[in-house]
């Protein structure tokens, strides 16, 4: 298969579109290097009338990327703090729980964790497209009792790689193309039931996932050739 190809059946799988759901009662954005996340959590809080958003994200790989995003190179600013302000600027006025110290998903999940309200049974969760499916996975096995939905409201297709286009209506996006692959080949390597994984047959981080053998032959495409990949 070709390489456009290739990448669009891993996202068609990666980044299915997952319908939003009628009852939220909390919100939870993950930090990464998209501001049109931050926005749409602005927004959706808005939507559904929340009275408190948790934002979790200190300084790991995604904050270069989100401080250029953002033309902020020599901002010192958590990503947390840096999607505080683009909330604030959708209009939303509820509270804002910062984490400024996670640095990676599991992190992410417990430190939000210990922030949110205790009456809090459906919570959205706001990140990267490519790494929503694992981190629902990933808060779905930090917190009990609580119903988790990822924030996809649009299935990933590339119409162009070099540079990145995408087609369709889509606002999350914005990633440096070395990065982004980057992003999308880490995380099938996390994602596969593997010794090497994040599943119960690796470090037990999250619960196993089936992923469909095409998509598993494009992944083992994309990993044979020589691709720009970057963190």
């Amino acid at each position: 298969m070709d390489e456009l190809t290739a990448f669009n059946r891993c996202l068609d799988w990666l980044t299915q579109a997952v319908a939003q759901p009628t009852r939220v009662d909390g919100l939870v954005l993950c930090g990464n290097s998209l501001p049109a996340t931050a926005i749409a959590a602005g927004q959706l809080a808005q939507q559904y009338q929340l009275p408190t958003v948790i934002i979790a994200g200190g300084v790991g790989h995604a904050t270069k990327y989100l401080r250029h995003n953002l033309d902020q190179p020599a901002s010192h600013a958590s990503e947390a703090a840096l999607m505080a302000t683009l909330i604030r600027q959708t209009g939303y006025t509820g509270e804002l729980r910062l984490d400024e110290t996670s640095t990676n998903t599991g992190s992410n999940a417990t430190h939000a964790r210990d922030l949110a309200p205790a009456n809090w049974r459906h919570v959205l969760l706001i990140q990267d497209p490519l790494l929503a499916r694992r981190t629902e996975l990933t808060f779905a096995a930090n917190w009990a009792n609580v119903d988790f939905t990822r924030y996809l409201p649009t299935t990933l297709q590339l119409s162009q790689l070099e540079p990145l286009r995408f087609k369709g209506e889509t606002t999350l996006t914005g990633w440096q193309p070395a990065y982004f692959t980057e992003l999308l080949l880490g995380e099938f390597q996390r994602l596969a039931d593997t010794p090497t994984g994040y599943g119960p047959r690796g470090q037990g981080f999250i619960a196993h996932v089936e992923i469909p053998e095409d998509v598993l032959a494009a992944v083992a495409d994309l990993q044979s050739r020589a691709l720009h990949r970057q963190r």
